[in-house]
């Protein structure tokens, strides 16, 4: 299924309410161990640190996306950590993904960010793919970052 011709999506921040469809759409991108519990997004959705960003179509919640902004002190440096970009597999392909991404990177940009960190699951070439399109480079190879047995990349994003 795609998006219904004539159609778009729009973007706009989470809010409590989208826990549930949150926790649900988590489940279905996510294998069971490396999806977050509902307990965890919503942990998310609290943290102010943390934004999470959906995509909607005729009021749906197809994807969303968090970033958490973060500090480092000692270079007063800021930087994000990307958390996560989830979009059902049906309306994958249709830039909701991306813009997602945009989305959180504008708003990371305005707060005064300068890099962006995340981690993939070596396994996962079409994420891992999708980072490179995007400007990320690999920094490191972690092992058994996923359920203690999946190797990660870790990737990084220097913001202009």
């Amino acid at each position: 299924m795609k998006l219904p011709e004539g159609s778009s999506f729009s973007i706009r921040p989470a809010v409590m309410r989208d826990l549930d469809t949150l926790a649900a759409i988590d489940a279905v991108c996510f294998p069971t161990g490396i999806a977050y519990p509902r307990e965890e997004i919503l942990f998310l959705l609290l943290n102010p640190t943390i934004m999470i960003v959906v995509a909607e179509c005729a009021g749906i919640i197809i994807g969303f996306a968090a970033l958490e902004r973060r500090r480092r002190t000692r270079k007063n440096a800021r930087n994000g950590e990307l958390v996560t970009i989830e979009v059902l597999p049906e309306f994958r392909g249709e830039t909701i993904g991306t813009a997602l991404y945009q989305t959180l990177e504008d708003h990371l940009r305005d707060w005064g960010g300068s890099s962006i960190h995340l981690h993939v699951s070596v396994d996962n070439t079409v994420a891992f793919s999708f980072y490179q399109r995007l400007g990320y480079r690999v920094v490191n190879r972690i092992p058994q970052y996923y359920l203690r047995k999946i190797d990660a990349w870790q990737m990084e994003k220097n913001l202009p």
